[in-house]
């Protein structure tokens, strides 16, 4: 493999574990705009909270799943071994490398005019969606 390959390759590791995108899950959440709100309801469940005021209802979910992100994490290791007659001592610093890195959040927020969606708002990496 050619040196200057090299650097690029944690950057496509990180690209290969993406397992969705925004736009396709601003697409798929767009379908509910001009909906009544009981269909979000039917289809999502009860939402986490809701606000009314001002003519308006906002329904927030909140959703979490694992990352697909991988764990990146320093370490520090100690080890003792013998060698022949002779006992050593070691230690050394690491960089170590996972799984999942956690859960990926996403908050969605609807608004609800007159019982119809008018338009929703997102916010966290775990905002996504995969092509269907």
């Amino acid at each position: 493999m050619p040196r200057r390959l090299l650097p690029a390759l944690p950057l496509l590791a990180l690209a290969a574990c993406s397992s969705g995108t925004t736009a396709e899950f601003d697409r798929r959440i767009g379908t509910y705009v001009g909906r009544p709100e009981t269909e979000v309801v039917a289809n999502l469940g009860v939402p986490s909270r809701t606000y009314d005021g001002d003519g308006r209802r906002l329904l927030q979910y909140e959703f979490a799943r694992p990352s697909s992100r991988p764990a990146v994490f320093p370490s520090i290791g100690l080890g003792f071994g013998s060698f022949g007659s002779g006992v050593g001592v070691g230690t050394g610093l690491g960089l170590g490398f996972g799984g999942g890195g956690g859960v990926d959040g996403c908050v969605l927020v609807f608004e609800s005019r007159e019982g119809r969606i008018t338009s929703f708002n997102r916010n966290g990496p775990g905002c996504v969606a995969t092509a269907t």
